[in-house]
């Protein structure tokens, strides 16, 4: 975005606008003449204030960098034509343009100067830091204005507007102009998306065999419990033949199960129901062999 450079004068001088209300810019001087002085922290959007102003009106300008111990800052003053002195100094409501395109501009003005936007691989948030409450207030209707939905909270006293939607956020991005930052977003929240349906798919799958696993011990445990017991061989030959199978294949879901023996799914639930009731009734609450293995 720093790198663009609107093509007519009036989106220039409304992105000029964003970038000095959103960083919070100051008028200088008096009769004999005024400056707007800028403070960012970006070198890059340093660099797009003095092209603007030299786009809009050829505005002559004071370039300095300060390295502090923490940071890097560009201080910027440019000297205002006493035509376009009138736009620095309006309130937020008469601030915000009526004309789309310069809507647009001083949205993208705005986000240089207080914005941001979260690697979307931890959690969609696009933020602006907003200098007043007024100004916070102004920014969520130029962006609800596009379409998207955007909230207003309080932080360390500041007013900040947020849009948490990942479609709201690749809308916005697109619309200041940032093109090569959307297509980077998008590719990274497709990893992310397919990753979080791979995890819960497999989530799925591991409970659902650890489901079959335990149903299948507790009922190869009372088949067991029936044999020791010597009723196994009294049952009728449905109930041999679905003691004999299960036995044999406790891994196995109800579906896998019926489809080996040939029969539905309703038919093996309800003979391996039967063997389970039968074993509880024979008044035998010691664990088998095959239940202290499984526990």
């Amino acid at each position: 975005m720093a790198g663009l450079l609107p093509a007519r004068p009036c989106c220039q001088l409304s992105e000029l606008l964003g970038i000095y209300y959103g960083s919070r810019g100051r008028l200088l001087g008096g009769e004999r003449g005024r400056s707007a002085y800028f403070s960012l922290l970006r070198n890059a959007v340093a660099r797009k204030v003095v092209r603007l102003g030299r786009a809009v009106a050829r505005m002559e300008a004071k370039y300095q960098a300060v390295k502090t111990r923490k940071r890097m800052s560009f201080f910027i003053e440019l000297v205002l034509p006493n035509d376009v002195v009138a736009a620095f100094s309006k309130p937020p409501v008469q601030a915000v343009p009526e004309a789309a395109c310069d809507r647009k501009a001083i949205l993208r003005g705005l986000f240089l100067g207080c914005g941001s936007v979260n690697a979307p691989n931890t959690r969609y948030h696009l933020e602006f830091v907003a200098p007043t409450a007024s100004w916070a207030l102004s920014i969520s209707r130029l962006i609800e204005g596009a379409g998207v939905k955007a909230g207003v909270t309080e932080r360390g006293g500041q007013a900040v507007v947020y849009v948490k939607d990942g479609d709201g956020i690749v809308r916005l991005l697109s619309m200041m102009g940032a093109s090569r930052a959307v297509m980077e977003f998008e590719n990274v929240r497709v990893v992310r998306e397919v990753s979080g349906e791979v995890n819960r798919r497999l989530n799925f799958e591991t409970a659902n065999i650890g489901k079959t696993i335990g149903s299948g011990m507790r009922q190869a445990a009372a088949i067991e419990r029936l044999e020791a017991d010597g009723k196994l061989d009294r049952l009728p030959p449905a109930l041999r033949e679905m003691a004999r199978w299960r036995s044999q294949n406790p891994e196995l879901n109800l579906g896998e199960l019926a489809g080996r023996m040939k029969l539905s799914k309703s038919a093996v639930n309800h003979r391996l129901r039967r063997l389970q009731q039968l074993a509880v009734s024979n008044g035998d609450s010691r664990p088998s062999k095959l239940e202290r293995r499984s526990a």
